[in-house]
């Protein structure tokens, strides 16, 4: 898996919680540009506008999250997916509510990627006391 297949996989993760209440905010898209610019250490903004983009299509054509999560299931360091999950709620959050469903997605994503439950718990409540 090359790189930018990595961004697109993870960015379509996040954009599924983003969008599991069926309200896709800006703040929640420029959130995630955010999480991937940093997470990936990217600088060119253009690059990431259009991994985004093709991100949003992907999953709009996928049927599950789980072909995201098989590729960087295969690519990441336990570390690397207990990262992740605390982006996941990042998102989740960025809006002012985790709702629901974007928490059940988030659940869904930390069982994808092999996060067990402790970290889970841990990285909702470290991103819950920095958003609240």
């Amino acid at each position: 898996m090359n790189k930018n297949e990595e961004i697109i996989s993870a960015s379509a993760m996040l954009l599924s919680i983003a969008k599991a209440d069926d309200n896709l905010d800006n703040k929640e898209i420029e959130s995630i540009k955010d999480i991937i610019k940093d997470f990936f250490q990217l600088s060119n903004d253009s690059k990431i506008d259009k991994l985004v983009d093709i991100a949003q299509n992907k999953l709009n054509e996928s049927t599950d999250i789980f072909e995201f999560g098989r590729a960087l299931n295969n690519n990441w360091s336990y570390e690397d997916k207990v990262d992740f999950i605390c982006c996941t709620f990042e998102v989740g959050y960025s809006d002012g509510d985790l709702h629901y469903f974007e928490e059940h997605i988030i659940k869904k994503i930390a069982t994808i990627l092999n996060v067990n439950h402790q970290d889970l718990i841990q990285s909702k409540s470290d991103m819950k006391k920095i958003f609240s």
